[in-house]
């Protein structure tokens, strides 16, 4: 009976001068059940590691074994990265992932508005936002009295006193017809006398005199 083989090691270094600054950038990685090694080659699903994840200097913050399960394409931004469930781990590295699970939570706590309400109040609108205000545009007069328009005064060369002024005439084309009118009359009746003869003139004449006596 072959001899089980021991856990495939591995190290992770990213380029992080602290711990600070990692969990800055890569906090998501990093959860009370697992990590994300970013950058780690993938490998088959149920396989145990034995793995390191380090700062640039070197020093290991997070030291353990688990179990593959899954691999990522794209991690964090372009890089890909090996998806790990823990089996095991020393005591530093559960004092990480306590603070870890803190943070997370504060994140997840604070209300998702309040840092961009923060930023929206320290910045001021840009120059090209501000509008100057609209001109007024002054009401349509109201049509007013003949006694409240106002008129231009003219000069005394202009307006003539009213005892000066000639009584108006009436015109010729308002007296031609009446003038008309009457000479046509005139015309009628003379020519209506000339055709009533001497005797039935006497006639008419006599019987307008004896009706005068009866009366």
């Amino acid at each position: 009976m072959s001899a089980e083989k021991p856990p495939v090691a591995i190290r992770i270094t990213r380029p992080y001068q602290s711990e600070d600054e990692l969990l800055a950038r890569e906090l998501d990685t990093i959860s009370r059940t697992g990590v994300v090694l970013v950058g780690a080659q993938p490998r088959p699903e149920g396989v145990i590691l034995r793995f390191e994840l380090a700062l640039a200097s070197g020093a290991a913050l997070l030291r353990g074994e688990g179990r593959v399960i899954g691999y990522k394409p794209a991690a964090v931004g372009h890089e890909p990265g090996l998806a790990v469930r823990f089996t095991r781990l020393d005591s530093k590295s559960k004092a990480l992932v306590d603070r870890v699970t803190t943070l997370r939570e504060a994140r997840r706590s604070e209300p998702p508005q309040a840092g961009r309400r923060d930023r929206e109040r320290s910045v001021p609108p840009p120059a090209a936002s501000v509008r100057p205000p609209a001109p007024s545009i002054p009401p349509s007069p109201t049509p007013t009295s003949s006694a409240e328009i106002p008129v231009t005064p003219a000069s005394s060369a202009d307006v003539l006193p009213v005892s000066s002024q000639p009584a108006p005439q009436p015109s010729v084309a308002q007296t031609a017809p009446i003038d008309m009118d009457r000479e046509a009359i005139l015309a009628r009746l003379r020519e209506r006398a000339a055709r009533i003869d001497q005797s039935r003139m006497g006639e008419i004449l006599a019987a307008g005199a004896a009706r005068r006596q009866r009366a």
